[in-house]
């Protein structure tokens, strides 16, 4: 077999062009650090650096959800412990009101302080974030949660909703919690059992729940919204009396004793009173005639708190049965006071849980994105002794074959022809 001049020539050229080729991409191996220059020279391993690429970014994301709803939690807790200083605050005010304390001028500079504290209840309560959103306005953020009106009435504009963050893949935490839930359902009273004295009592009693002495009976009148109405009568064997169970306000028109009477006997002065489920403790000696209204599952607002609280230290107590007034609504406030301090921790717990479970989840992120780092880098980067010898062996077969396609090249039969 004859191989032309052209055909050789032509094939020693092929193979220096390929060599050379060799030589220029472990060239850019050494320069960029890298073996996967580009997809066509591992579409496998591209593919795996694809999804590793994909999975970091996820991650990153959910590490950036991460971080800023971290500072939206932290922030949301601020606010609920600065709301809970300011309950300490009403709760002094109360206590020292409800212990006989403080003077008919003290009252009145704790009405303008309890204003005051009212204001700065409504600035928490639009508490905004780092964005400028509002934290308890759920899902509706950019607009303030809480309007004080000229009445002096607080309404809350925003939703039930708890924004949701994601933090990894199907995994999401709530970053807020809901002014509704905190500011404006907070229970009522001692386990929820709020007590308001008759306008026209005459005696000089008032009524504190004890406590709750069977759950069951509790929840059901509470869902049926019934109400308990103490009246107390005056007959030949002394004062006595009676419980009646029904719906509506007990003492306005709108009220029904649907179920009767409950619960009746002789009063005894300072003793305990048991109906439905519930005990009550009469404190002080009523007079005929006075009626005393017991709600379970009662719900109020944490503003209205401050404004009854208000009401009841601007109330008279020139006589025996005004103090009594007084003392049933300071009694009042107090109770939904230690009530709404337990909402606001609950509040706080809910945060700091989601606080936590970031913090937990964080870890593994970013275990799991050093891992996907290290695996994409692996596929990636260079084996620089490796490629290093290569590069050398390589290099040094080009010279070698550059050198000896040049003599071939200049090979001529006319120089080895006699003359």
């Amino acid at each position: 077999m004859q191989i032309s001049t052209n055909e050789f020539l032509t094939g020693s050229l092929s193979d220096l062009l390929q060599q050379q080729q060799t030589v220029n991409t472990l060239n850019r191996e050494i320069a960029t650090g890298e073996t996967m220059l580009d997809a066509s020279s591992d579409p496998g391993g591209a593919d795996q650096v694809v999804g590793f690429a994909n999975q970091i970014g996820t991650l990153a994301y959910d590490t950036a959800n991460g971080n800023a709803a971290t500072q939206t939690l932290q922030q949301g807790v601020s606010a609920l412990q600065q709301v809970t200083n300011l309950l300490d605050q009403l709760n002094q005010t109360a206590s020292a009101a409800a212990n006989g304390t403080s003077t008919a001028a003290d009252r009145q500079s704790d009405i303008s302080a309890a204003q005051s504290l009212l204001q700065q209840l409504v600035q928490l309560g639009n508490t905004q974030n780092s964005d400028g959103g509002y934290l308890f306005a759920g899902s509706k953020s950019n607009a303030p949660a809480f309007a004080l009106l000229p009445s002096g009435q607080v309404v809350f504009n925003g939703d039930a909703s708890a924004n949701q963050v994601q933090i990894a893949p199907s995994l999401s935490v709530a970053s807020t919690v809901s002014g509704q839930d905190v500011f404006m359902n907070a229970p009522a009273g001692t386990d929820g059992i709020a007590i308001t004295a008759d306008a026209n009592n005459t005696g000089g009693a008032y009524v504190l729940a004890q406590g709750v002495t069977n759950i069951s009976q509790v929840t059901a009148a509470s869902l049926a919204g019934t109400e308990y109405d103490i009246n107390f009568a005056q007959n030949a064997g002394g004062l006595t009396y009676q419980v009646t169970s029904g719906t509506g306000t007990p003492g306005s028109a709108g009220y029904s004793a649907t179920s009767g009477i409950v619960a009746s006997g002789t009063f005894t002065a300072g003793s305990s009173l048991s109906f439905g489920g519930l005990q009550v403790q009469v404190t002080g000696t009523p007079a005929a005639g006075d009626s005393f209204a017991v709600q379970p599952g009662a719900t109020t607002s944490l503003f209205q708190t401050v404004q009854n609280l208000i009401t009841a230290l601007g109330m008279p107590q020139n006589t025996g049965a005004e103090a009594s007034q007084a003392q049933q609504a300071l009694q009042s406030v107090i109770s939904d006071i230690a009530a709404a301090q337990t909402n606001v921790l609950s509040a706080q717990a809910t945060l700091g849980s989601g606080l936590a479970e970031i913090q937990s989840v964080a870890s593994q992120t970013s275990a799991q994105s050093t891992d996907a780092q290290t695996a994409m880098s692996d596929l990636q980067s260079a084996n620089m002794p490796q490629v290093l010898a290569s590069y050398s062996e390589s290099l040094t077969a080009l010279q070698a074959a550059e050198e000896s396609f040049s003599k071939v090249q200049n090979l001529s039969l006319f120089d080895y022809l006699l003359p």
